[in-house]
């Protein structure tokens, strides 16, 4: 028997706005279910689903684990401007040749944001790149 992730739950002091930003970012609606605030994520992703708990505590870059998301096309630069867009932040300046930058989200949450699907293919074809 394998186990699986099914649910990832996110502490946010305001969960719906927490929510809202990472619906922008995945480009998932949020649901208000009995159990919650959530995306419902696409059939075969894990986790299965992203819940926003109330927590009064705040994270810091570097507490716990962080998500990592890629953009299926454009580049990374085009995909840290729209999360900065939606009320993301830099965690610091990055050089423009680097693979992944880490961000934080409206609540503090540390992610990664990584070369999207184009260029992992253009690298793939053109590995001097």
């Amino acid at each position: 028997m394998t186990t699986r992730i099914r649910r990832l739950a996110i502490p946010a002091r305001d969960p719906a706005a927490l929510a809202r930003f990472w619906g922008g970012v995945l480009l998932r609606p949020v649901i208000d279910g009995s159990d919650g605030l959530h995306l419902q994520m696409v059939e075969g992703n894990e986790p299965q689903q992203l819940y926003f708990t109330p927590s009064a505590a705040r994270s810091f870059p570097g507490d716990g684990p962080f998500l990592s998301v890629g953009a299926l096309c454009g580049t990374i630069a085009d995909e840290v401007g729209r999360l900065v867009s939606l009320g993301a932040k830099l965690l610091h300046e990055e050089p423009a040749d680097l693979r992944s930058v880490m961000m934080l989200d409206p609540e503090g949450h540390p992610f990664r944001v990584e070369l999207s699907e184009e260029e992992l293919l253009d690298e793939e074809v053109d590995p001097l790149r």
